[in-house]
C-alpha cells in the first residue's frame, strides 16, 4: 500500500493570523477615540512595530501640492536600538514615491546605493516600506527598518502591512480632518470674542498666569466672581474672559459701573420700571438683569452701590428673582453675576458702609488682579502687543524703549500703559520706537508743577503731628477748592476732579460741605 502524504502544520500559521486581526481589531478601537493627529500617527507605528516585529518605524504625511513632509513621527521598539536616521527616512520615501510601490530589500544600502554612508546608516540593512494613499495620492509614506544581520521581513510582512495601510489612511485623514475642524472653530472663537472687545489677557508672569488659570477653572461654573484690583489692572477684562469662555458666551454680557450711576436711578437701571411708576417714566424699561437674562452681568465698582440697594440685589442673588419699579409681579432670573473693586470691601463691610452678607455671597471666587508694578516682566509683552494692535503691524519698539517702559512707574497699570502705547502709535512717524521717543512723550504730558507739587506734600506730611487722616484732609481741601472754581456747579467741580457727580456728592456730605444751588 501507498504512504499518505504528510499534511503540512499550519498550526503557527493560523495563530499568527489571529494575532493580526487581534493587533488591528485593537488598533481600531484606540484609534476610533484619538482626533490628534500625531497620536494616531504613533498608534499606527507602535501596531507595525508588533505585528511586523520591527525594531524601528517611521511615518511621514505629505503635503499633496509640495510634496513636503508636514507631519512624522519616529518610533523604536526599544530606546537601545535608536531611531531611522533622517536621511535614510528622506531617501526611502523618495523611492517609494517615485516608483509608487513598496519597497522590500535585505539591504537597504545596496538597495538604494548610498554611497559612504554614516556608521549609524551602516548599521541598517532589512527595509520595508510602502504608500499611503488616499485615491490614487499618496498622503504618507510607513517605513520599517530592521539593524544589519537582524530579522529580514517577509512577504507575509508586505502582506500584512498593505492590509493595514487603507485603513490607517482613513484614520489619518480622520484626524486630519478633525484638527482642521477644531482649528477653524478655535478661529470662529477668536472671531467672535474680537467682535465682542475680547482681548486676551496678557502676560507671562506668575501672577497673570495664577489669574488665567482660576478663570479657566472657574468659567464653566456659574458661580459668582468677585474681582479685587487697583483702577486699570483689567477687571472688565477679566470678567468678559469668564464669560466667553463659559456656557453662557452666546448669551448677553452686560457690564455695569455702579460709581457713575445716580443714586436715585440705581434700582430702575438695575431691575427697570413699569411706565408711570416714578416722574419721568413715559415708558416701560428693561433692567439691567432682565437685559442680561441667561448670560453675565458685570457689577464694576461695586462698593458705590447705595445701601438701600443692597439688600434688594442680595435677594435676586439668593432667589433669582426681582419686580421692575411700580410692578408687583415676580420675574425670574438666570444672570451670573460678576462683581469689582479697587477697594478693601471686607473693611468697608466692617464700617457697616456695605452689607457683610452682600459681601459674602459676591465673594464666592475671589480672583486678584495684580498691579503692573508686581509684574513688571510683562510689560514688554503688553506694550508690544498693544503697538502691533494699535500700528496694525506697522511699528515696533527697540530693546531700550521696552526697558524704559519697564521702568516706569505706572500708577494707572495697564490701562495707563495702552493710552501711553496709543500716543506713541499716532504721534510717533518713525516704524522703530526708541528710548528717546518715550522720554519726549513721556516729559511732554509731565507737569511743570510736580516738583513744586512734591516739596508741598512733603511739608505738610513733616508738619502733620496730630493723628489726623492728612489724606481726609487734602481731599477736603481739593472738594471745596472745586466747588469754589466752579462756582458751586456740581458737574463742573465734578470733572475738575476727575470724578463722577455721585461721587463728589458723596464726598460733599461727608465733608458736610455746603451743596450747589448753582442752576445745571
Amino acid at each position: 500500500m501507498g504512504q499518505t502524504p504528510s499534511v503540512p502544520d499550519d498550526t503557527a500559521s493560523l495563530k499568527r493570523r489571529i494575532e493580526e486581526l487581534e493587533g488591528i481589531q485593537r488598533l481600531a478601537q484606540s484609534l476610533s477615540s484619538i482626533s490628534d493627529v500625531y497620536k494616531t500617527l504613533e498608534e499606527i507605528g507602535d501596531c507595525c512595530l508588533k505585528l511586523c516585529r520591527a525594531e524601528r518605524v517611521a511615518i511621514l504625511l505629505l503635503n499633496p501640492v509640495t510634496r513636503e513632509s508636514v507631519h512624522s513621527i519616529v518610533r523604536a521598539f526599544s530606546a537601545e536600538q535608536g531611531e531611522i536616521d533622517h536621511l535614510l527616512n528622506t531617501v526611502v520615501s523618495g523611492w517609494v514615491m517615485h516608483h509608487r510601490k513598496p519597497l522590500l530589500t535585505e539591504d537597504v544600502i545596496q538597495k538604494l546605493n548610498i554611497k559612504d554612508p554614516e556608521e549609524q546608516i551602516r548599521n541598517l540593512g532589512p527595509t520595508l516600506a510602502l504608500p499611503l494613499l488616499s485615491g490614487d495620492e499618496i498622503i504618507g509614506i510607513v517605513n520599517l527598518v530592521n539593524s544589519r544581520g537582524g530579522r529580514i521581513f517577509s512577504q507575509d510582512d508586505l502582506r500584512l502591512l498593505s492590509t493595514l495601510a487603507p485603513f490607517a489612511s482613513r484614520a489619518i485623514q480622520r484626524a486630519q480632518m478633525q484638527t482642521a475642524l477644531s482649528e477653524d472653530n478655535q478661529r470662529l472663537q477668536q472671531m467672535v470674542r474680537q467682535q465682542q472687545g475680547y482681548t486676551l489677557l496678557v502676560g507671562e508672569s506668575r501672577g497673570m498666569r495664577k489669574v488665567r488659570d482660576t478663570i479657566a477653572q472657574v468659567a464653566g461654573t456659574s458661580a459668582s466672581v468677585f474681582l479685587v484690583g487697583e483702577t486699570g489692572t483689567g477687571k472688565e477684562l477679566a470678567a468678559k474672559s469668564i464669560h466667553v469662555q463659559s456656557p453662557r458666551a452666546a448669551k448677553p454680557f452686560l457690564a455695569v459701573n455702579c460709581a457713575a450711576i445716580p443714586d436715585n436711578l440705581f434700582e430702575s437701571e438695575l431691575f427697570g420700571h413699569e411706565k408711570g411708576s416714578f416722574t419721568g417714566a413715559v415708558e416701560m424699561k428693561k433692567g439691567k438683569f432682565e437685559l442680561a437674562n441667561e448670560g453675565t452681568i458685570f457689577l464694576d465698582e461695586i462698593s458705590a452701590m447705595p445701601l438701600g440697594l443692597q439688600a434688594k440685589l442680595l435677594r435676586v442673588l439668593e432667589e433669582r428673582s426681582f419686580t421692575r419699579i411700580g410692578s408687583s409681579v415676580e420675574r425670574k432670573v438666570d444672570v451670573r453675576v460678576i462683581s469689582a473693586t479697587n477697594k478693601d470691601l471686607r473693611e468697608t463691610s466692617r464700617n457697616s458702609d456695605f452689607r457683610e452678607d452682600l459681601y459674602h455671597r459676591l465673594n464666592v471666587i475671589p480672583i486678584h488682579l495684580p498691579p503692573l508694578r508686581q509684574r513688571r516682566e510683562d510689560i514688554p509683552l503688553l506694550a508690544s502687543t498693544f503697538l502691533e494692535e494699535l500700528s496694525h503691524g506697522s511699528k515696533r519698539f527697540s530693546d531700550d524703549a521696552l526697558d524704559a517702559l519697564s521702568n516706569m512707574e505706572w500708577r494707572g497699570n495697564v490701562r495707563e500703559l495702552r493710552n501711553l502705547v496709543e500716543r506713541v502709535s499716532i504721534l510717533m512717524a518713525a516704524n522703530l520706537i526708541t528710548r528717546s521717543d518715550i522720554q519726549k512723550l513721556t516729559s511732554e504730558g509731565r507737569p511743570e508743577t510736580t516738583h513744586e507739587l512734591d516739596t508741598i506734600l512733603q511739608q505738610l506730611l513733616r508738619a502733620n503731628g496730630s493723628d489726623q487722616d492728612l489724606a481726609e484732609v487734602l481731599e477736603k481741601q481739593l472738594v471745596t477748592l472745586a466747588l469754589k472754581e466752579s462756582a458751586g456747579n456740581m458737574s463742573k467741580a465734578a470733572r475738575l476732579l476727575g470724578i463722577h457727580r455721585n461721587s463728589l456728592q458723596r464726598r460733599i456730605e461727608k465733608y458736610n460741605l455746603e451743596k450747589s444751588t448753582t442752576p445745571e
